[in-house]
Protein backbone atom coordinates (compact mmCIF):
# COMPACT_ATOMS: atom_id res chain seq x y z
CA UNK A 1 0.00 0.00 0.00
CA UNK A 2 2.83 2.41 0.84
CA UNK A 3 4.51 1.69 -2.48
CA UNK A 4 1.32 2.48 -4.38
CA UNK A 5 0.94 5.80 -2.53
CA UNK A 6 4.59 6.62 -3.23
CA UNK A 7 4.14 6.05 -6.98
CA UNK A 8 0.91 8.07 -7.05
CA UNK A 9 2.69 10.96 -5.37
CA UNK A 10 5.68 10.65 -7.71
CA UNK A 11 3.52 10.61 -10.85
CA UNK A 12 1.45 13.57 -9.70
CA UNK A 13 4.65 15.61 -9.20
CA UNK A 14 5.98 14.60 -12.63
CA UNK A 15 2.70 15.46 -14.38
CA UNK A 16 2.46 18.81 -12.58
CA UNK A 17 6.03 19.74 -13.52
CA UNK A 18 5.34 19.06 -17.21
CA UNK A 19 2.60 21.67 -17.52
CA UNK A 20 3.19 24.09 -20.31
CA UNK A 21 3.45 27.79 -19.71
CA UNK A 22 1.55 29.29 -22.62
CA UNK A 23 2.50 32.82 -21.56
CA UNK A 24 6.20 32.69 -20.64
CA UNK A 25 6.62 36.46 -20.83
CA UNK A 26 3.67 37.25 -18.54
CA UNK A 27 4.13 39.62 -15.63
CA UNK A 28 4.07 38.22 -12.11
CA UNK A 29 1.78 41.10 -11.13
CA UNK A 30 -0.52 42.30 -13.93
CA UNK A 31 0.41 45.67 -15.44
CA UNK A 32 -3.09 47.10 -15.57
CA UNK A 33 -1.89 50.49 -16.83
CA UNK A 34 -1.83 48.99 -20.33
CA UNK A 35 -5.53 49.82 -20.74
CA UNK A 36 -5.00 53.55 -20.16
CA UNK A 37 -4.09 53.96 -23.82
CA UNK A 38 -3.59 51.34 -26.49
CA UNK A 39 -5.04 49.24 -29.28
CA UNK A 40 -5.39 45.48 -28.95
CA UNK A 41 -6.64 42.72 -31.23
CA UNK A 42 -8.20 39.30 -30.78
CA UNK A 43 -8.30 36.99 -33.76
CA UNK A 44 -8.67 33.57 -32.09
CA UNK A 45 -11.00 31.97 -34.61
CA UNK A 46 -9.14 33.38 -37.64
CA UNK A 47 -12.27 34.82 -39.25
CA UNK A 48 -13.60 37.69 -37.18
CA UNK A 49 -11.05 40.22 -36.05
CA UNK A 50 -11.87 42.10 -32.87
CA UNK A 51 -10.00 45.35 -32.32
CA UNK A 52 -10.32 47.11 -28.97
CA UNK A 53 -9.07 50.65 -28.41
CA UNK A 54 -8.62 52.13 -24.95
CA UNK A 55 -8.41 55.93 -24.73
CA UNK A 56 -9.31 58.40 -21.95
CA UNK A 57 -11.62 56.10 -19.98
CA UNK A 58 -13.31 54.93 -23.18
CA UNK A 59 -13.31 51.53 -24.83
CA UNK A 60 -14.17 51.06 -28.50
CA UNK A 61 -14.76 47.53 -29.79
CA UNK A 62 -14.62 47.12 -33.57
CA UNK A 63 -15.74 43.79 -35.02
CA UNK A 64 -14.61 42.69 -38.48
CA UNK A 65 -14.25 45.44 -41.04
CA UNK A 66 -16.20 47.94 -38.90
CA UNK A 67 -19.32 45.83 -39.29
CA UNK A 68 -20.17 46.48 -35.63
CA UNK A 69 -18.72 49.27 -33.47
CA UNK A 70 -19.50 49.38 -29.75
CA UNK A 71 -18.41 52.42 -27.72
CA UNK A 72 -18.32 52.20 -23.94
CA UNK A 73 -17.40 54.45 -21.01
CA UNK A 74 -15.00 52.93 -18.46
CA UNK A 75 -15.24 53.28 -14.71
CA UNK A 76 -12.24 51.92 -12.80
CA UNK A 77 -13.30 49.80 -9.81
CA UNK A 78 -9.74 48.83 -8.83
CA UNK A 79 -6.40 49.01 -10.67
CA UNK A 80 -7.17 45.78 -12.57
CA UNK A 81 -10.97 45.80 -12.60
CA UNK A 82 -13.20 48.10 -14.61
CA UNK A 83 -16.82 48.48 -15.59
CA UNK A 84 -17.73 49.28 -19.19
CA UNK A 85 -21.12 50.87 -19.84
CA UNK A 86 -22.20 50.67 -23.48
CA UNK A 87 -22.96 54.16 -24.80
CA UNK A 88 -23.53 53.42 -28.50
CA UNK A 89 -23.76 50.54 -30.96
CA UNK A 90 -23.34 51.13 -34.71
CA UNK A 91 -25.21 50.08 -36.76
CA UNK A 92 -28.18 50.03 -34.45
CA UNK A 93 -29.34 46.47 -33.81
CA UNK A 94 -32.57 45.59 -35.61
CA UNK A 95 -33.68 43.21 -32.89
CA UNK A 96 -33.52 43.97 -29.19
CA UNK A 97 -30.78 41.69 -27.93
CA UNK A 98 -30.90 41.27 -24.18
CA UNK A 99 -27.13 40.61 -24.04
CA UNK A 100 -25.71 43.68 -25.82
CA UNK A 101 -27.64 46.93 -25.59
CA UNK A 102 -27.04 50.60 -24.85
CA UNK A 103 -26.79 51.06 -21.09
CA UNK A 104 -25.56 47.51 -20.43
CA UNK A 105 -22.73 47.37 -17.88
CA UNK A 106 -20.06 44.68 -18.01
CA UNK A 107 -17.36 44.25 -15.36
CA UNK A 108 -13.97 43.12 -16.67
CA UNK A 109 -11.01 41.97 -14.61
CA UNK A 110 -7.47 41.82 -15.96
CA UNK A 111 -5.96 38.58 -14.71
CA UNK A 112 -2.67 38.47 -16.61
CA UNK A 113 -0.53 40.78 -18.70
CA UNK A 114 2.64 40.37 -20.67
CA UNK A 115 4.89 42.36 -22.92
CA UNK A 116 2.30 42.38 -25.71
CA UNK A 117 -0.84 40.87 -24.24
CA UNK A 118 -3.72 41.31 -21.84
CA UNK A 119 -5.94 38.52 -20.56
CA UNK A 120 -9.21 39.56 -18.96
CA UNK A 121 -12.35 37.85 -17.71
CA UNK A 122 -15.98 38.90 -17.52
CA UNK A 123 -19.38 37.37 -16.85
CA UNK A 124 -21.10 36.37 -20.10
CA UNK A 125 -24.12 34.40 -21.30
CA UNK A 126 -26.47 36.32 -19.02
CA UNK A 127 -24.20 35.84 -16.02
CA UNK A 128 -24.04 32.06 -16.32
CA UNK A 129 -20.40 31.74 -17.42
CA UNK A 130 -17.08 33.49 -17.09
CA UNK A 131 -15.55 34.31 -20.47
CA UNK A 132 -11.85 34.91 -20.99
CA UNK A 133 -10.33 36.92 -23.82
CA UNK A 134 -6.71 37.23 -24.87
CA UNK A 135 -5.81 40.54 -26.51
CA UNK A 136 -2.54 41.22 -28.30
CA UNK A 137 -1.13 44.75 -28.45
CA UNK A 138 -0.86 46.19 -31.94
Amino acid sequence: MKIVLFFLLLFSIIIHSQRRNYFPDSDKTPNCHLIKKGTFTNNEDGNNLLRIKFRNNRMTQVYGNKSIVIKSHLKMISPCKFEAEIKSIQPKPELKDNLIYVGNKIVYEIIKTGKNLIIYQYWCNEGRNICTEILEKE
